[in-house]
C-alpha cells in the first residue's frame, strides 16, 4: 500500500485555534487536541501583558484563541496562561498544584454546584406543570396536538443559569476579566436571542464578514459575561442577560446557534493557519455497536444534530477548498502566460476580494473518528473525572491522527 504523501505547510505569519461548543465533552476534547498540538511542536502564546515573561511569540505559537460555548472556557483559560496540565487537573481532579505558567493561581476543580445553578424561578414557572401535562396527555389520546408555543409548562426559559459559571470565572479563574489585558487575542462568540444576531466579544473590532453582514464585533464586555452568554445552551440554560454600554439589556444564547465554528474570525484577525477543534461528528455504523435506536431518544437526537452540523461544516470546508484551488489555478495560469508579476498580484488580489478568501490560508479540522462510538455517546455535561479523561484521550488521538497528515516547516 502506497503511503499518502504529507501536505506541506509553509511557515506562517499567525496561527489561530478555533474551539467549538459541546459542553464539558467538547472542552475535554479540546484539551486533548492541545496536547497533540504541543507534541507536534506548537506553542501557546499566553498570559497578561503585565506578566514578567515578555517573550514574543515564536514561529509556531498560537496567538489567537476563538471559542464558543464549552470551547469558550478552554479558549479563555489557555489565553489566560494556564498550562494544559493545570487545565487537565481542573477537569480530572489530580495534580492541582502543577502546571501554572504565568501567575500564582491554580485553576480550581470544576464542580456542579459552582457552574450549574438551578434557577430559583423554576418552582414558580412550573407550579401547575403536572396538571398541564395531564391535560396534554388527554389531548394526545384524543388525537389533538397542541401548539408548542401554547404549552405553559414549556414557557420556562431554562432549567439552569450560567450565572454560576460567570461568578466562577470572575472570582476564581481569570487573572483579569478584561480582554484587552491579555497578550494573545481572545474572541468569544455569542448569539443575541431577540435579534438573531451573532456577536463576537473581544478586544479588537473588524468589519462584518461578507457571508453574514449582521455579525458584529463588540468591545468592553467582561470575559466572564461573554463566556456565560456563549454557554447558555437553550433549554438547559436560560438566556444570559448583558447590559451594553448604551444601557440596553440584551439576552444571549449559545454561540454556535447561528453558525458552527467561526473560522472567519481567525481570518479577520490575520491568521493564515487555523486549527479547528470540534466534536460534531455523527456516528457511522459499527457492527459491534449496532443501531443507535437501542440507545434511545438522546442518541437519536444527538445524531440528528451532529448530522446537520457536519453538513454545515463540510459545506464551509468544501467552499474554502474550491476557492483556494480557483485562486491558485488562476495564479499558475497567469505565470504560464507570461504576465508580469505586478499584474498577476493585482489579479490575485482582486480575485481574493471577490471570493472573500486569501490564497495563503490553511485550515486544519480536527474531530473524533466517525467510528469512535465512546466519544459520540459521551455525556455533554458530565464532570466525572474518568469520563472526561477518556474524552481528553480521544482528542489527543484525533489531533495526532490529523497532524500526521501534514509536514509543517
Amino acid at each position: 500500500m502506497v503511503a499518502t504523501p504529507k501536505k506541506r505547510i509553509p511557515k506562517k505569519k499567525k496561527i489561530a485555534l478555533v474551539l467549538s461548543g459541546g459542553g464539558t465533552k467538547a472542552a475535554a476534547f479540546h484539551i486533548g487536541v492541545g496536547y497533540a498540538l504541543k507534541e507536534a511542536g506548537f506553542e501557546f502564546y499566553q498570559g497578561l501583558k503585565s506578566d514578567q515573561n515578555t517573550t514574543p511569540p515564536g514561529e509556531r505559537a498560537i496567538q489567537t484563541y476563538i471559542g464558543s460555548s464549552g470551547g469558550s472556557f478552554i479558549a479563555a483559560v489557555m489565553a489566560a496562561g494556564y498550562s494544559l496540565e493545570n487545565i487537565s487537573a481542573s477537569f480530572m481532579g489530580s495534580g492541582q498544584e502543577s502546571g501554572v505558567k504565568f501567575h500564582p493561581r491554580s485553576l480550581p476543580k470544576l464542580q456542579y454546584k459552582k457552574v450549574f445553578k438551578i434557577r430559583p424561578e423554576i418552582a414558580k414557572e412550573q407550579a401547575n406543570q403536572f396538571k398541564t401535562i395531564k391535560n396534554i396527555m388527554g389531548d394526545l389520546i384524543d388525537g389533538k396536538f397542541p401548539s408548542l408555543l401554547q404549552l405553559k409548562w414549556l414557557r420556562m426559559t431554562g432549567f439552569f443559569s450560567t450565572q454560576g459559571l460567570e461568578q466562577f470565572l470572575r472570582e476564581e479563574v481569570m487573572p483579569s476579566n478584561r480582554f484587552e489585558d491579555y497578550r494573545p487575542e481572545l474572541f468569544i462568540v455569542g448569539t443575541q436571542l431577540n435579534e438573531a444576531r451573532k456577536v463576537i466579544f473581544g478586544k479588537n473590532e473588524y468589519p462584518a464578514p461578507a457571508h453574514d453582514p449582521t455579525v458584529i464585533y463588540m468591545k468592553n464586555i467582561n470575559i466572564s459575561d461573554a463566556i456565560a452568554a456563549s454557554a447558555a445552551l437553550p433549554v438547559v440554560f436560560a438566556p444570559y442577560p448583558i447590559v451594553h454600554e448604551s444601557g440596553d439589556k440584551y439576552y444571549y444564547i449559545d454561540g454556535e446557534t447561528r453558525e458552527t465554528l467561526s473560522t472567519h474570525i481567525a481570518v479577520d484577525a490575520g491568521a493564515d493557519l487555523v486549527f479547528q477543534s470540534y466534536t460534531h461528528q455523527p456516528y457511522r455504523w459499527v457492527r459491534e455497536v449496532g443501531s443507535l435506536t437501542k440507545f434511545g431518544l438522546p442518541a437519536i437526537v444527538i445524531q440528528g444534530i451532529y448530522t446537520m452540523l457536519e453538513q454545515k461544516i463540510n459545506s464551509m470546508y468544501e467552499s474554502y477548498l474550491s476557492k483556494k484551488t480557483a485562486i491558485n489555478s488562476v495564479h499558475q495560469l497567469c505565470k504560464e502566460s507570461g504576465i508580469d508579476p505586478d499584474t498577476i498580484e493585482k489579479i490575485i488580489q482582486t480575485l481574493e476580494m471577490e471570493l472573500h478568501q486569501k490564497r495563503d490560508i490553511d485550515l486544519i479540522p480536527i474531530h473524533p473518528d466517525p467510528t469512535d462510538t465512546k466519544t459520540f455517546l459521551a455525556e455533554h455535561l458530565t464532570l466525572n473525572s474518568n469520563k472526561l479523561g477518556e474524552i481528553v484521550k480521544a482528542g489527543y488521538r484525533a489531533g495526532k491522527r490529523k497532524l500526521a497528515e501534514y509536514d509543517f516547516e
